[in-house]
């Protein structure tokens, strides 16, 4: 989403001019330069909506836990960008997620977000307005999804990329006009052998 094209800009113009990137203050003005240019506080294509969301590429498929049937889910219009998350922080600890109340999680279908559950928890963005009252943590986070999997299928069309980004690297994903790139995200538990008693 928007979120991974303004890193990938960052990063880029970190590797091409790394004097320009000499310290956090510098870091964060860079940052934001890339987040209004690129279009995350300002949208530049008002004349064509279609380009603003991500739903027009993007299909969201999910798992639910203790089930082996793919279930689509449907992509908000608002969206600009999609954050999976499998611990319980983000953007240098965050709490995007948010601690959900009883009653709004049993409305969504959600459980209380824990790191060692086995689900991952999926969220939009709107835009940078919104994505800078999310970090401050001022508001939540829009909430789309918990599963145990997921399955981006990504569509050309007009699009010939899109910016991903994991674990904060990102990365320009090419797209093809007449095929769908797939990008599957299992969590797999990881099983301590101290607490099974292996060695």
């Amino acid at each position: 989403g928007m979120d991974a094209q303004v890193a990938y800009g960052f990063h880029h113009l970190r590797d091409e001019k790394p004097y320009l990137a000499q310290g956090p203050v510098a870091n964060k003005l860079i940052y934001a330069g890339y987040s209004c240019t690129q279009g995350w506080f300002c949208t530049p294509c008002t004349a064509s909506p279609q380009l603003r969301g991500l739903r027009n590429i993007l299909r969201l498929y999910i798992k639910r836990a203790n089930c082996s049937e793919w279930e689509q889910i449907q992509m908000p219009s608002s969206v600009r960008s999609i954050v999976v998350l499998n611990l319980d922080n983000y953007a240098s600890g965050k709490h995007p997620w948010g601690d959900l109340k009883p009653d709004y999680l049993e409305k969504k279908g959600f459980v209380e977000a824990h790191s060692d559950d086995g689900l991952i928890e999926i969220f939009g963005l709107k835009e940078g307005w919104h994505a800078s009252f999310v970090m401050a943590e001022l508001i939540k986070a829009k909430h789309i999804a918990q599963a145990a999997a997921i399955k981006f299928e990504m569509r050309g069309g007009e699009w010939d990329r899109a910016y991903v980004q994991m674990d904060g690297e990102p990365w320009k994903q090419p797209l093809i006009q007449d095929q769908s790139t797939i990008v599957e995200i299992n969590k797999v538990p990881y099983h301590s052998r101290m607490i099974n008693g292996d060695s």
